[in-house]
């Protein structure tokens, strides 16, 4: 539960930091309606220890939670979603 509000906290506190919106760019695309992909997700998450449930290609809560206690460690903008910049530091996409 502790870690869970450190993770609500940490993302409301980055929210609350950021001037302004992000504007969106054409490497800005989130994919959370592709089970396929939230699958791959799922199982790169498992295979490096952040996430311990079903592998069932649906973006829930414990997905969404595993994703955001890899964005911290890996220091990037912590948002429970898949977008580039999560696929990249999985080695699910490639950077440009």
């Amino acid at each position: 539960m502790k870690r869970k509000l450190l993770l609500i906290g940490a993302a409301i506190s980055l929210a609350v930091s950021t001037e302004g919106q992000v504007p969106a760019t054409e490497h800005s695309i989130v994919y959370h309606d592709n089970p396929v992909l939230v699958r791959k997700v799922q199982i790169a998450l498992r295979n490096r220890g952040y996430y311990h449930r079903l592998v069932d290609g649906y973006l829930g809560e414990d997905t969404g939670i595993a994703i955001q206690m890899f964005q911290i460690d890996h220091c990037i903008r912590v948002i429970p979603l898949l977008d580039p910049s999560l696929l990249i530091a999985l080695g699910i996409a490639r950077g440009y």
